[in-house]
């Protein structure tokens, strides 16, 4: 499994809209070949700040859905600042991984 990471610093005025738009981009994904879920956290400590992951079953399912239909992008508008990471899931229960395997 595949995640795609974005760190971001959230518009304080734009926090209500950005959390509304966060709330429909699921919808947006669920069709998509390879993925698996999308959370949205905000932190505890520093209400400005947010992560939204997507995991997708594999990177290259992710990387197409970013470079053709992207609707991360209807965030931008709410965001001072924001970074993208990758990441492989290398252990979970959930999804019976264990050691970057698959079970």
């Amino acid at each position: 499994m595949f995640a795609r990471m974005m760190t971001c610093t959230l518009k304080l005025d734009k926090r209500e809209e950005f959390l509304e738009a966060a709330r429909q981009l699921p919808s947006a994904y669920k069709n998509q070949a390879g993925f698996v879920d999308l959370l949205t956290f905000i932190s505890d400590d520093r209400p400005s700040h947010a992560l939204v992951v997507a995991v997708w079953n594999t990177k290259s399912d992710s990387h197409e859905f970013y470079k053709n239909r992207a609707p991360l992008l209807d965030l931008k508008p709410f965001l001072e600042r924001e970074e993208i990471e990758h990441y492989h899931l290398e252990t979970s229960d959930r999804f019976k991984i264990a050691g970057g395997k698959a079970a």
